[in-house]
């Protein structure tokens, strides 16, 4: 997976020590192009370049989930990427993300970019506010360890972590003084909007679940039928022209209402077998409606909120077979999607009459454009530094040689 997509994702927290053996000095894996670089720093691209390795071995596995098979978790190190072994594959991804990490550096200086003391000063305070903050398990159950202790048990200082963010914030002034407009390798706003018309599609989408009001999944195929032309009403209604948010709270309030149905019959019942033993003579009840009526105002309050889906050619949810289908409709056509909880009721919009959609993802979509020429790039420019590099250090940092905590 190409690093430089992630844009908006932190480095994950390392849940790594490493194994003790030797004394040697490891404090630093040498230097690239004369510059020092900290161990920390290292481990760092390393827990990057491990989740990547991962990802692709994950990405390639063509079995069972370990539910249905009761098979443990996979063991990477048995695994090959590209012709290398696992192990090999994390070293040399390390050492070019490491690589890349002095080219922005270097690119940064040469083009005469700087970062603001804003820029620099959140960095700051969102190290001291990760160093402080608990891990919590599963983000809540309490562990008793600060991310701060977990990093530095793993051999990472925060003046390492820090660096590494500043170096994120330097590399996305890079890459906007290549691709931006009238960068070195300017990108066309026909060829931004061009590429997002054809791989993205706006979608009105209601998804009529297969369940009673109650939670219980419904079976039987009259009740099927009954809500798969309660989904294709929608799709004829919505590609007649009436409006999708008024058929979307629409649909939410009949499920509402159907609930508080579902809940008012299990109390009656449940009230109706306490009084069938209560001796008393006053035996009415006061069965408020109020309590199970959805009013058509309960939307009103409701913050305006756009309902819309933008979805992606390349998306998988909550299938590669839906997603090939809807992006086979055309423009104000629809259909319904049959799956075995829920029929989707679809109808496809116009994406370019959203130009609010291009103008929010216009970086984004940018990034998808030319992650790979800037990493690229990156590569050609550190491909011939000089690396006076610590085998010690090295050795010590191998994938295997790390241990959880």
């Amino acid at each position: 997976m190409n690093h430089f997509k992630k844009i908006t994702a932190a480095i994950c927290a390392v849940a790594v020590a490493v194994s003790i053996a030797g004394c040697a000095d490891v404090s630093t894996i040498g230097s690239i192009d004369n510059k020092t670089i900290n161990a920390g720093i290292y481990l760092l691209y390393e827990q990057s370049a491990i989740s990547e390795a991962q990802e692709k071995i994950d990405s390639t596995l063509e079995v069972a989930s370990d539910s249905e098979t009761g098979s443990t978790a996979t063991d990477y190190f048995t695994k090959s990427i590209d012709g290398k072994s696992y192990s090999q594959y994390v070293q040399d991804r390390t050492l070019e993300l490491v690589k890349q990490h002095v080219a922005i550096e270097n690119k940064f200086n040469e083009l005469g970019l700087t970062l603001t003391d804003e820029e620099k000063d959140e960095v700051t305070s969102s190290a001291k506010d990760l160093w402080q903050s608990e891990i919590l398990y599963y983000g809540y159950y309490s562990t008793g360890v600060t991310y701060g202790e977990s990093y530095e048990d793993a051999g990472i200082s925060r003046k390492s972590y820090e660096a590494v963010q500043l170096n994120k914030k330097m590399s996305n002034k890079v890459f906007d003084a290549y691709y931006e407009e009238n960068g070195i390798s300017a990108t066309d706003e026909q060829d931004i909007a061009t590429y997002f018309y054809d791989n993205y599609g706006r979608f009105q989408i209601i998804q009529v679940a297969l369940t009673e009001g109650n939670g219980d999944d419904i079976t039987t195929d009259e009740g099927k039928k009954a809500k798969k032309e309660q989904a294709q009403g929608y799709v004829d209604r919505l590609v007649a022209g009436e409006d999708y948010e008024t058929i979307y709270h629409e649909y939410e309030a009949q499920v509402e209402k159907e609930k508080a149905e579902a809940e008012a019959e299990s109390n009656a019942s449940a009230s109706s077998k306490d009084t069938a033993s209560d001796t008393s003579s006053d035996t009415s009840t006061d069965s408020s409606t109020d309590s199970t009526t959805t009013s058509d105002d309960d939307h009103e309050d409701e913050e305006e909120h756009d309902h819309e889906f933008l979805l992606s050619k390349s998306d998988t949810s909550p299938s590669e077979e839906f997603i090939k289908w809807i992006f086979e409709l055309g423009n104000d056509k629809g259909g319904v999607y049959e799956d075995e909880s829920v029929y989707y009721a679809v109808v496809r919009r116009d994406i370019k009459e959203r130009e609010d959609w291009l103008l929010e993802n216009r970086s984004n979509i940018l990034h998808l454009m030319k992650d790979e020429d800037y990493e690229a790039m990156l590569n050609e420019t550190a491909k011939d530094y000089a690396l006076d590099l610590n085998n010690d250090a090295l050795n010590r940092y191998k994938p295997e040689n790390l241990k959880g905590i």
